[in-house]
């Protein structure tokens, strides 16, 4: 939301949102592994800034040995929540980016979470994946694990002209009724173009049909605080 305070979570071990916001991990920094794995480590310690006014707790492959790290932990499923807790009166908004698989840091983040944003190809195994998504999170709510957990919407990616994805669209619409779904975003090689160029898609270009549709999230957003 503009104007707003922002605080952005890279809890994917690819870091491509560390990386995208024109960042590189340096010797030592610390990141994401240290909030997961260092019960004794405050995630404001590790919060840098950006150059788009944005800040953020940066990530890379470290992670991904952290998420085994905390396998045997006790209350593992907690760990992110009760670390983002004390930052919810600093920041407006808090954001958390999640691999692709359902692992335990995709639970961390679904439990440190207020509501879910669900991006989703417009495939077939991509929509597989999604039911198996929208399955834990009411598996959270039904065990009265996080039964206020919301979900903002599903938005569609790499959407083309293509039979494959107006049928994407389709079965979206029709599986997930009251479930908002976005605009969908069109497949652009210029998407991995601006992680190239370690740039935010909005920096890298002006095309609206690409912006927009992360425009219209970022509104909804504003509009539920």
């Amino acid at each position: 939301a503009e104007n707003s305070s922002c605080l952005v979570v890279d809890f994917d071990p690819q870091g491509n949102l560390t990386t995208g916001l024109g960042i590189k991990i340096q010797p030592g920094q610390m990141t994401a592994y240290e909030v997961l794995t260092d019960r004794k480590q405050s995630a404001s310690e590790t919060i840098i800034n950006t150059e788009y006014g944005i800040k953020l707790i940066p990530a890379d492959i470290s992670l991904a040995s952290g998420e085994k790290q905390i396998l045997t932990s006790a209350d593992n499923s907690r760990i992110l929540r009760k670390k983002l807790n004390p930052l919810r009166q600093e920041f407006a908004h808090i954001l958390i980016d999640c691999p692709p698989s359902l692992g335990m840091l995709t639970l961390n983040a679904l439990m440190a979470a207020d509501a879910v944003l669900i991006p989703v190809q417009c495939q077939f195994f991509a929509l597989e994946g999604l039911r198996q998504l929208l399955e834990t999170i009411e598996s959270l709510r039904d065990e009265d694990t996080h039964p206020n957990l919301q979900i903002l919407g599903v938005l569609p990616t790499m959407a083309d002209r293509t039979l494959t994805t107006q049928d994407a669209l389709k079965t979206l619409k029709t599986k997930l009724p009251g479930v908002k779904i976005f605009e969908p975003v069109p497949k652009s090689v210029q998407f991995p173009e601006s992680n190239l160029a370690r740039q935010p898609i909005h920096r890298y270009t002006t095309e609206r049909k690409l912006i927009e549709p992360y425009q219209e999230i970022a509104k909804e957003m504003a509009e539920q605080e």
